[in-house]
């Protein structure tokens, strides 16, 4: 049986996406707040709360209006939290 050119392109697409599929790309650095909520199950608005208050540990930063967490910074802090047994 013989495959066209056509058909090597066809099926030289479809590994390249299923490796793309298979292979996870790396968590971003950075998490928007609604992505913060999903990751760790806080609710939006105390990630706000958190996020603008001045004296707080969070590690929230603005980009424009927008706030950003740390991913890295924020598993520590979830884990500071957790030993210190603070409530949120």
């Amino acid at each position: 049986m013989d495959i066209t050119a056509e058909q090597l392109k066809d099926i030289k697409n479809i590994i390249k996406d299923a490796i793309k599929e298979a292979a996870p790309e790396p968590p971003k650095a950075t998490m928007t707040i609604k992505e913060c909520a999903k990751y760790s199950g806080i609710g939006k608005d105390k990630l706000m709360e958190l996020a603008h208050s001045s004296n707080s540990d969070f590690p929230a930063f603005r980009v424009g209006s927008k706030f950003l967490i740390n991913r890295q910074m924020f598993i520590t802090w979830l884990e500071k939290v957790a030993q210190e047994g603070r409530a949120l």
